[in-house]
């Protein structure tokens, strides 16, 4: 098999022919070489946090202390001739979260050099990567910081999604950016309780008052599309997180990807969030004057349901079933995550007299993030008030007249649209599935059982589908059914660990070998190919930027 030479990453290469198996080989190789620049090694620190930090903050700080330096004194005089020609700011470092929401704010001390920032980076929980034209001190002490608004910040540098939910893999987070968002995002942190992912500038955004502050608000606006987009794909993405705040510090033992390549040019930015805006029918500015819906999470009704404890429903009574539902769908319309959701819900359920099985909880969930309604019903929060609180006459602060109905409920029609089957479906392969085993074995009846599906109706999903990826082994009563999907794969192909890389492998070749396959090996295969040439592209353009 020939295959065509040609340079990448300023090395010999050779471009694989189109097909599933040697093209993501070849695609590994190309990993394994760039990984070698990035500083990525198995077992050991991941990622030199050094040039983590330099890439983040884009020079806008300077390079050493004023006062102090250890640095000779020839670097000394060339960093200041340097620092003549671009303005720099501050940043404050945090040592605990608990000290971001002391009484007297936020505790902790200003930083103006990277020599301090790197001197100090691992006693640092927290830092703010986006720079603030001045910091000052509040107290006598020097404890607390006052300035960190967004109208002192001198410059954007990053857009960061926290994603508070560990039930997703972070590669699952690279595969959710690459093809629901914007791209592969620059650098992957763990957090006690998820992830965060930032998306580095390829050059930052300088903030001016120009036309109040409009650099400002559009930044805004797409750090809030970037979460949309991924909260429809992950579980537990914060959407209310501050945009431009606080977040934790790049440290050796926290970072789980990073690609300094992975840059995004802020012009590309606005044009793919124009393109949001017009998916959801808005404009990427807020016209002044003009209230942006209300958050009915915010709402009083919302808060006095939450605090409901006796509610049972029965025969004739609106009950437990439509409460939870309608702040599910609360939370939807609010856009928050369904692992943020659900959390809520189970938390509720477990404080309720009479609480449900948690599996109910969790169907209710997906039912109302189904997308089938935009928000709750006035008419139903009013019904909820009135039976299970003392707040009768409570005004329902709600955008919604009623819930918008794009199709009929499954229990209405007699036969399910192809599309929900296969979502099922999907869902159950990436929860019954991992990286170490990317195959769910068992019996199509257990399936079908689960899932509530026909049998006739998972065999038309299998054929139709160029996700889903199935093997059968045996035949009768002892017939295996193995499942797995393009996303879950496409997991394991990004990953790094030898382990994750050997079970892909020997999954390509078992999925080889059935002939419906072919076209969720092909997805699989253009897939990787488009990361091969996204990674390709930045090396010749010095950006990447995902336009789909």
């Amino acid at each position: 098999m020939r295959m065509q030479a040609c340079t990448y990453a300023g090395m010999r290469v050779y471009k694989a022919p189109r097909n599933p198996i040697v093209s993501t080989f070849f695609l590994f190789y190309t990993l394994k070489l760039t990984r070698k620049r990035f500083s990525f090694r198995e077992g050991e620190t991941v990622v030199e946090v050094k040039r983590v930090l330099e890439s983040i903050l884009h020079d806008g700080i300077s390079m050493y202390k004023k006062i102090g330096s250890a640095a000779p004194l020839p670097q000394l005089l060339k960093a200041q001739k340097t620092s003549l020609k671009s303005k720099q700011g501050a940043i404050c470092l945090v040592r605990s979260k608990e000290h971001l929401s002391t009484s007297e704010g936020v505790r902790g001390y200003i930083v103006t050099s990277m020599e301090t920032l790197l001197e100090d980076s691992f006693g640092i929980s927290h830092w703010n990567p986006n720079v603030a034209n001045y910091l000052r001190y509040s107290d006598k002490k020097r404890r607390h910081i006052k300035g960190l608004e967004e109208k002192n910040l001198q410059q954007i540098n990053t857009f960061v999604v926290d994603i508070d939910s560990k039930k997703q893999p972070y590669t699952e987070i690279l595969t959710a950016a690459l093809d629901h968002s914007i791209g592969i995002p620059t650098l992957v942190l763990e957090t006690p309780k998820g992830f965060q992912a930032y998306f580095v500038l390829e050059k930052p955004l300088f903030i001016s008052n120009q036309n109040d502050y409009r650099g400002l608000k559009v930044a805004k606006r797409i750090s809030e599309n970037i979460k949309r987009s991924l909260a429809e794909v992950l579980q537990g993405v914060d959407i209310s997180c501050n945009d431009f705040g606080f977040f934790r510090m790049p440290q050796k033992d926290n970072i789980r990807w990073f690609s300094e390549e992975m840059v995004y040019d802020f012009g590309s930015l606005i044009a793919w969030s124009k393109r949001q805006d017009d998916n959801r029918g808005r404009g990427l500015f807020v016209v002044p004057g003009k209230e942006a819906p209300q958050d009915p999470t915010q709402s009083e009704w919302f808060r006095e349901l939450l605090a409901t404890r006796h509610v049972k429903g029965g025969e004739g009574q609106i009950g437990r079933d439509n409460l939870m539902y309608t702040i599910a769908l609360a939370c939807f319309s609010a856009g928050k995550g369904r692992g943020e959701a659900l959390d809520l819900l189970d938390e509720y359920n477990s404080g309720l007299h009479a609480p449900m099985r948690h599996n109910e909880v969790e169907k209710i969930v997906r039912s109302a993030y189904k997308g089938r309604f935009k928000g709750a019903h006035q008419e139903y929060i009013r019904e909820l008030l009135e039976s299970w609180t003392n707040k009768k006459d409570l005004v329902i602060e709600n955008s919604f007249g009623g819930w918008y109905k794009f199709k009929k409920e499954r229990k209405d029609r007699k036969r399910s649209h192809y599309e929900e089957w296969e979502e099922d479906l999907l869902a159950y392969i990436q929860q019954a599935t991992s990286l170490e085993q990317p195959v769910k074995w068992t019996t199509q009846k257990a399936i079908c059982e689960e899932l509530g599906m026909a049998k006739s109706t998972f065999n038309e999903v299998i054929r139709k589908s160029n996700r889903i990826l199935i093997k059968r082994k045996g035949k009768g009563c002892r017939a295996q059914t193995g499942l797995t999907s393009v996303a879950v794969l496409l997991q394991c192909a990004l990953a790094y660990n030898q382990t994750h890389r050997a079970a892909y492998y020997e999954t390509i070749r078992l999925m080889n070998t059935e002939h419906e396959n072919q076209e969720a090996l092909r997805e699989l295969d253009n897939l990787l190919d488009l990361h091969a040439f996204e990674v390709k592209q930045q090396r010749m353009n010095g950006k990447i930027f995902n336009s789909s």
